[in-house]
């Protein structure tokens, strides 16, 4: 999606300019390095919300796709109405494989934009992956209201529909699908996998060998057939198609059960008992990933109760299993961070906070925590640029202001903490320590320009 962002004919909506012209020219011509350049001082130019997201664009291009996610956000921040910059967001993060950081951006887009195709599809698309297939159904019906021509949007729909049991529904759809697109492998699948349920094998294997047909290189319409096959007593059949199954990738435990079932069907244990093993092997791995999922959540609330009880380090202990079952999680990883950081132990804290950046990089709470640990362990050119990207990803956090005016302040840059001081208090008007803090730098910035 983010190719079709980056046309031509959207890049001539920029205003005129000579940097921006420039730009343009250097990112028509696919060198893409000296785009970003000149997208971002002409963003310094004139601070242009539209300009960061371009920007964005360019760094996309070049594969810097941290620098990219970060300018997407703030160009968002800037410009809460600007639906590119969210689409953008969400599709890059779909792609890094965080559904969490994609979903919620679609969700902001369909704020700006309810009938929006492309935020619907992607929304929907993050759904079904995260088989939350009630929510995928919603989105799916509007996505048809606006886009019924759409064969896959149909499939997409009654796949949902048959997860979530409605089986009529779900017939419906696959039939609309493949009257769109009569080869379409997701609604013959789909549709071949409704009729082996009803219990209707011969038509299934019907629709089944045209998807194998439509689909060569895809392993599940073999699965289907060796499962028909195997419901029909054709053993041999069965066996084929399920050992084409495994050969392209089919690796879950169904497709080892009926492997079983099959080698058992043709009178060979010894096969049947490598299969079955196989399949308690996937068997107990996908239980115990469940289960581990459920304890991660179980111990992030213990080490909140934790936290607020003030036992810290049973709070870190806690944390860390968590981490140990959901090693790249960044939710965990922030939390770990900033427990570690309420420690004192800033390497540890620096450590789990660039991990949490490094999966979420457009997060201004992971900047922001990252800037405090760099300004605790008096790295303060490290914590000024954590704390800068945390400004650009929240323009309304005061606290973001404070923090950058405490390092201005020792920086010895009196005018700059003021000015960094003022912003915080303007921001948070209720919070007195911003305001004590205006007053200190302004006393030193008298002091300093009367000499």
């Amino acid at each position: 999606m983010l190719l079709r962002l980056l046309s031509i004919g959207t890049l001539a909506s920029l205003l005129p300019g000579q940097v921006l012209d420039d730009a343009k020219r250097a990112f028509d011509a696919g060198n893409y390095a000296a785009a970003a350049t000149l997208f971002e001082k002409a963003h310094r130019q004139s601070p242009r919300c539209d300009v960061l997201f371009y920007w964005g664009l360019a760094q996309y291009r070049l594969k810097q796709v941290d620098k990219a996610l970060i300018a997407f956000e703030s160009a968002g921040q800037c410009d809460p109405n600007l639906m590119e910059a969210q689409i953008a967001l969400a599709e890059a993060y779909a792609e890094r494989g965080n559904d969490g950081e994609a979903l919620g951006a679609y969700q902001r887009a369909l704020k700006l934009r309810p009938a929006d195709t492309l935020a619907l599809r992607g929304a929907a698309s993050v759904y079904l992956r995260m088989q939350d297939n009630g929510k995928a159904a919603t989105i799916l019906e509007r996505l048809i209201g606006v886009d019924a021509s759409n064969p896959e949007v149909h499939a997409d729909l009654a796949a949902a529909y048959a997860a979530t049991g409605e089986r009529q529904r779900a017939e419906l759809q696959f039939q609309e699908a493949l009257r769109l697109k009569p080869d379409l492998p997701s609604a013959l699948m789909g549709l071949g996998s409704l009729y082996l349920k009803d219990g209707d094998e011969n038509r299934a294997i019907a629709l089944l060998e045209k998807a194998v047909q439509a689909a060569p290189k895809a392993y599940e319409p073999h699965f289907l057939m060796g499962s028909a096959y195997n419901r029909l007593g054709r053993f041999t059949e069965a066996l084929a198609h399920l050992q084409r199954a495994v050969l392209l990738g089919g690796n879950d435990t169904e497709v080892y059960y009926h492997l079983a079932r099959a080698y058992g069907g043709l009178g060979q244990p010894e096969e049947r008992r490598k299969a079955l093993a196989r399949f308690a092997e996937l068997t107990k791995k996908s239980k115990e990933d469940t289960e581990a999922q459920r304890s991660a959540v179980r111990l992030m609330r213990d080490a909140e109760s934790l936290v607020d009880s003030k036992d810290l380090n049973a709070a870190v202990a806690r944390l860390e299993e968590a981490r140990e079952l959901r090693p790249s999680d960044d939710h965990i990883l922030f939390r770990l961070a900033g427990v570690h950081y309420d420690l004192k132990h800033f390497d540890v804290a620096r450590n789990y906070a660039q991990e949490a950046i490094s999966l979420a990089p457009s997060q201004w709470l992971y900047q922001f925590l990252l800037g405090m640990i760099e300004k605790g362990a008096g790295r303060w050119r490290q914590a000024e640029s954590s704390l800068e990207i945390a400004a650009r990803l929240n323009p309304s956090a005061g606290e973001v202001q404070n923090a950058l005016g405490q390092i201005a302040l020792q920086n010895s840059d009196a005018r700059r903490a003021v000015a960094n001081f003022q912003r915080a208090t303007e921001l948070d008007p209720k919070e007195p320590a911003y305001r004590i803090n205006l007053e200190a730098a302004r006393t030193v910035a008298n002091r300093l320009q009367a000499k």
